[in-house]
């Protein structure tokens, strides 16, 4: 079975995904990110990558998802100002998995 794999994002770095072949959901605002990624946490994807600057305002949502198998959702580093949210979700990420904090 294929995964079938989506981004959610900014219209300039949704560019890179539709480029490899992901369903791109280009938003304009914290509201319509938020109705996006509820419809199609229900769809049929196996990862969802989310910007940083979005996943930021939505980490209360995108927690709801994080014990479930599917969908996987990875906040990716976006184009503009870079504020370490997607780096201390993978560190978290490292630390569950390993129990060994590999960034200290």
């Amino acid at each position: 079975m294929k995964t079938k794999i989506a981004a959610i994002g900014e219209k300039d770095i949704m560019l890179i995904f539709k480029a490899v072949g992901a369903d791109v959901f280009a938003v304009h605002d914290i509201e319509q990110a938020a109705i996006t990624l509820k419809k199609i946490a229900k769809e049929d994807y196996g990862i969802i990558f989310i910007t940083e600057t979005i996943a930021e305002k939505l980490d209360a949502l995108i927690m709801q998802y994080s014990d479930m198998v599917k969908p996987s959702i990875v906040v990716i580093p976006g184009l503009g100002k870079r504020n370490n949210y997607a780096v201390s979700i993978l560190r978290n990420a490292i630390i569950k998995a390993s129990g060994t904090d590999v960034f200290s």
